[in-house]
Parts: structure tokens; C-alpha cells; sequence
């Protein structure tokens, strides 16, 4: 039987294919910067409807002592997240006020698993409605989401239903710093191609280097140095 593909292997299988070969092999360093764990933190620390304001800047004092404990940061990179979140949070609680119906109750990075999908993951937020939620720190598209957390959510999508035996037609993406959301229909051509991206990745993982794709972001990729040492031994199909 096969291990279950993560639905965070189909985001790395879209940014490169390669990429997921590489963290298999445990040489893919993995890390999130202070902005990225302070903004996801300060979207889940709101547990209420009102007074956003107030709980945020609460929220912001308290992470500031805990952070420190869970995470290796460092002090200064730390200090400029606190600093430039305190300066949006304005920005956050005019944008995500009208959004707080479609944000609470939830329940915060919901373990999924699917032996009949061969497909796991943590999901950042289950919303109401089943919807599940994907917390990002950059920056939307112009117009709907990116299509690797389109994926993503497909991907989440398929493990919701097959636990409670519902269709999730809907999914969302919070964008904590800009006070928005967007949310999306799920499609079943996605949950179509997540299965097929999964059978894919169950490849790499069983040994087999695909050929790095035209547009991926090489320059700044921390594989580079060992991607350009090895041979391709996949063929055009990946």
C-alpha cells in the first residue's frame, strides 16, 4: 500500500516537480519567515466577532513572549513582523469584518486523512460550512487565487468530503495582512487533477527525478545546487 501523499507535496509539486524529489530524500530545507508564522498566528488568535481590534493588539503581546519559545527566530526579524503587523492591523479589521460570519466558529489546523484517497493534510482552518481554509501571507492574484491553492483546496476538499461524507463545493484563502478573503468554488476537473498529481508524486517519491519544467523559479530556489548535479531520469510525462 502506498504512503499518503500530503496535500502540502501537491503545493511543492506545483511550484516544481522537483522540488518534492528532493524534500523526499530529506535534503529540501523547510522554513517559514517571522511575517509568515505572526500573520498566521494573528488570523487564528480571533475568537471573536467583535472588537477586532482589541483582540488582535492582545494577541500581538502575547506572541510576542510566545513565538520566541515555539520557533527558532531571530529577535530582530521577529521585532519587524511585530512592528509592521501593529501597523496593519487597521487595514485588517476593516477588510476582515465583513468576513467573520465565513471565519467563526472554526477549528484550527484540522489533521485529514484518507486511506481510500491515499491523501493527508493539516488544514490551516476549517471554517463554517465545512469550508476549508488556506492562510497565506503574500499576495492575492488580481482576480480569484492562485492556482496552486486552488489545488490545495481541492485537494482539502476531497479529504472533507470522504471523512463526512459530504460534497465541499466551496473552499476560501485568507489574506490576514490585507484583511481579505477570497472564496471559490472547487471544482471537479481540480479534485480530478489533485488524484492525478498524487498517482505523480507517488512516483518521485519511489525514486524517480522528473525533468525540471520550463518557468520554474530556479533563481531562488534552495535546491538549485543539487538540481543541477543530477540527471534527469523521468521522462516528458512529468
Amino acid at each position: 500500500m502506498h504512503p499518503a501523499v500530503r496535500v502540502s507535496d501537491i503545493g511543492l509539486y506545483l511550484l516544481c516537480p522537483r522540488l518534492v524529489y528532493f524534500d523526499s530524500l530529506g535534503k529540501l530545507p523547510r522554513f517559514s519567515s517571522a511575517k509568515q508564522i505572526l500573520m498566521r498566528s494573528l488570523a487564528l488568535s480571533l475568537l471573536q466577532k467583535d472588537d477586532l481590534e482589541g483582540q488582535l493588539k492582545e494577541a500581538l503581546q502575547r506572541l510576542k513572549v510566545e513565538l520566541p519559545l515555539v520557533y527558532d527566530l531571530k529577535d530582530d526579524e521577529l521585532q519587524a513582523a511585530l512592528n509592521e503587523a501593529d501597523e496593519e492591523i487597521g487595514s485588517m479589521v476593516n477588510g476582515l469584518k465583513g468576513w467573520m460570519d465565513q471565519l467563526i466558529p472554526f477549528e484550527a489546523e484540522v489533521e485529514l486523512y484518507s486511506e481510500k484517497l491515499g491523501l493527508s493534510g493539516r488544514l490551516d482552518r476549517l471554517a463554517p460550512g465545512d469550508t476549508p481554509s488556506i492562510i497565506r501571507t503574500g499576495r492575492p492574484p488580481e482576480n480569484g487565487i492562485w492556482k496552486r491553492d486552488r489545488l490545495m483546496l481541492a485537494g482539502y476538499s476531497l479529504l472533507l468530503g470522504e471523512k463526512e461524507n459530504i460534497k465541499v463545493d466551496w473552499g476560501q484563502v485568507e489574506y490576514p495582512s490585507l484583511g481579505m478573503v477570497r472564496r471559490v468554488p472547487v471544482r471537479s476537473t481540480d479534485k480530478a487533477r489533485v488524484l492525478r498529481i498524487r498517482d505523480r508524486i507517488r512516483l518521485i517519491k519511489n525514486g524517480q527525478l522528473p525533468d525540471r519544467p520550463e518557468g520554474s523559479p530556479c533563481q531562488s530556489c534552495h535546491a538549485q545546487t543539487m538540481c543541477e548535479m543530477r540527471h534527469s531520469l523521468a521522462s516528458k510525462f512529468f
